[in-house]
């Protein structure tokens, strides 16, 4: 190390330190460097206690130490069974041991110590003063202590050091760099910075429950059955795992990572370990695809086979799949460095896919699903299955957002948690249920959106249109628009003979005479359209003899009541229908409420004076039609599927 100073110093009688008599004063014995000079330099730092043989070198010259400031430029020393300890501003301490070299230099706002030789140990003390950015330069590389505490060895050809508090930077002398947190360790060396790894080995086990798992031991010919009554299967490195049916989880033991085995899947399994919390799952994807869980926050690593290693720093819901040429991996949330044999790392962001070969790494960019759901709360999604969804907020391209999924508005228990680089995140939604979730960067909430998702029913306006007016003590009231619909009115057999049915249609409060007869042998009759106009009535069914002479009724008199209602409560979608054919463009009609905007397939919809619409869209991807209707803040989505889809 090169210093450039100048310095006023003294020289004077010390007293040379050793065990217990460090603490008494005492003249200084001639020849000796004062450790108080020079008096117009700012100290460095304070030799605070000693034990056995120390000495301190001052521009050149070199004698016994003794308590006091050291400066820019000074050399501590220690003999055999002999310490020192350094004190600095903020309050740190620093021990030198036995047979060690220390030199102190200032770089920037923050010191610079060199370490030619022994341990150090750096410590920091709770409320001391403003902090120093300590570096300790070793003959392999720096060590970058900042406001952690570490032990330094620097014997033979490497700097051993161990993390006792905060984290610590190692940089190597080509540049690179790794950073270790409290309870770690690393070397420096001349192959560079490294993290010494202390492996505890993790038990795999599996669980058949859900699917039809097979195991072959490490050794044996032959697959055996898993029996998903009984407890999870340990297993161990060279067991190979198929899956036929179904699907299976593994999971380390003690872990809170998951992996799931889908059918036509065989992956054979390897070392697991795991150091520091980080673990590490060895799982061959020999066929098929897995599927896995990794906490967020958490770091993971997992090897697929093919000399691939999946470095997951933060957490990530991922799958990778055996295909022709190697290995493909889609990270659905969670950035993911893949390193291979031969070539550089490279980092697939969350929400991004890439196909490993031993040619390198090809990324694919994101692709948004077509039907795009805004993140907002209280949306409703009507469709007739699982539905593929983008959910979407605004944001800059290529920012980091952390996305939380989940089934309760808490969040507690996630499904997805993780990290993507677009402003939107692909799921699915389920055929029913609630999905609520979550947009942060980093402590900051950007968006909170929620959906309530089931199947398209029929309303009670499509009842109405039915045009079935059937006997009973409930009154049948029947929407309409236009014209007055046609009526089929039913009624029960009754228990005696009956030849034929007599039906009369009053309007409400006037028995007197009927507006409508009809006569019938069958339990039911119609009105055509237009018969009755809008109003209240009443109605009920004669029973005849063969004579035609009545013989009784049915009873009490029947409710009925015909409501021209413009304002529709819910959207009525008359094309396209679930099955209908598929075509380059699909006729679109029905009915909306009053008052409502409709879409579909992101064309805004023209309604006339009666609400109706009508038109032709271009169909999504995979044959579907999505109408969007917004009321005073609300939104519902309704799905259509068109071809064989619309039968699933």
């Amino acid at each position: 190390m090169t210093r450039s100073f100048t310095l006023l110093f003294a020289f004077a009688g010390l007293w040379a330190c050793s065990g217990g008599d460090a603490d008494k004063p005492a003249a200084r014995p001639a020849g000796a460097v004062d450790a108080g000079a020079p008096l117009t330099a700012k100290p460095a730092a304070t030799l605070d206690a000693m034990t056995g043989s120390v000495t301190v070198t001052r521009k050149g010259a070199t004698g016994p130490a003794v308590k006091g400031p050291l400066f820019d430029g000074d050399v501590v020393e220690t003999g055999d069974a002999s310490s020192a300890v350094l004190k600095f501003s903020d309050g740190r301490s620093l021990e030198l041991g036995a047979n060690g070299r220390i030199e102190l230099g200032a770089e920037g706002d923050g010191l610079v110590l060199e370490i030619g030789q022994g341990t150090v140990v750096s410590r920091v003390v709770e409320g001391g003063g403003p902090g120093v950015q300590l570096t300790l330069d070793t003959p392999y590389g720096l060590v970058r202590v900042g406001a952690g505490g570490v032990s330094l060895s620097v014997r033979g050809d490497e700097a051993s050091v161990d993390v006792l508090a905060g984290d610590v930077t190692l940089v190597s002398r080509e540049g690179s760099s790794l950073t270790l947190e409290a309870g770690a360790g690393g070397t420096l060396s001349k192959q560079g910075a490294t993290r010494r790894v202390t492996l505890e080995p993790l038990t795999v086990v599996l669980s058949g429950k859900g699917g039809r798992a097979e195991v072959k031991k490490k050794g044996e010919k032959t697959f055996t059955v898993v029996n998903a009554k009984k407890p999870p299967v340990p297993l161990a490195a060279g067991d190979t795992v198929r899956v036929s049916g179904g699907a299976v989880t593994l999971s380390p033991a003690q872990s809170d990572a998951r992996v799931t085995l889908g059918a036509g899947t065989e992956v054979g399994v390897g070392e697991s370990v795991r150091n520091s919390g980080a673990e590490e799952l060895a799982l061959e994807v020999k066929k098929g695809s897995l599927q896995l869980g990794l906490p967020f926050g958490k770091k993971r690593t997992v090897r697929p086979g093919d000399g691939v290693a999946l470095v997951a720093e933060q957490g990530g819901v991922l799958s990778v799949a055996r295909v022709k040429n190697g290995l493909e991996l889609s990270s659905t949330v969670g950035d993911v460095v893949v390193m291979t044999e031969t070539g550089e790392p490279v980092t697939v962001k969350g929400g991004r896919s890439a196909v490993i070969t031993k040619a390198g790494v090809e990324q694919k960019g994101p692709e948004r699903e077509a039907l795009v759901l805004p993140t907002r709360q209280g949306l409703r999604l009507l469709h007739p299955g699982a539905e593929r969804v983008a959910l979407t907020w605004p944001g800059a391209e290529d920012a980091a957002w952390r996305v939380q999924l989940g089934t309760d508005a808490a969040l507690s228990k996630p499904l997805i948690d993780g990290v993507v680089h677009q402003p939107f995140f692909n799921t699915l939604a389920p055929a029913r249920g609630a999905l609520f979730w979550r947009v942060s960067q980093g402590d900051t909430e950007v968006a909170k959106g929620s959906v309530v998702c089931g199947p398209e029913k029929q309303s009670d306006e499509l009842g109405g249109i039915m045009n079935e007016v059937p006997a009973g003590p409930e009154k049948t009231v029947i929407y309409f628009q236009d014209k007055p619909p046609a009526l089929t009115f039913t009624w029960k057999k009754p228990d005696k003979p009956v030849s034929e049915y007599l039906l009369k249609v009053y309007r409400a409060g006037n028995l007197a005479a009927p507006i409508a007869e009809r006569r019938t042998p069958a339990t039911q009759a119609e009105l055509p359209l237009g018969s009755i106009s809008e109003g209240q009535y009443q109605w009920d069914v004669t029973w005849l003899d063969a004579a035609g002479t009545p013989i009784g009724t049915a009873g009490k008199m029947n409710q009925l009541e015909l409501q021209y209602d413009n304002a529709v409560r819910a959207l009525l979608i008359k094309a396209p229908r679930n099955g209908d054919p598929p075509a380059a463009k699909v006729a679109v009609s029905g009915i909306a409420p009053m008052g409502v905007k409709v879409s579909a397939n992101g064309q805004l919809l023209t309604l006339d004076a009666k609400a109706r619409f009508s038109g032709q869209v271009t169909p999504l991807s995979r044959g579907r039609v999505a109408f969007r209707s917004v009321f005073e803040g609300s939104e519902t989505y309704v799905v259509r599927w068109l071809g064989k889809g619309g039968s699933r």
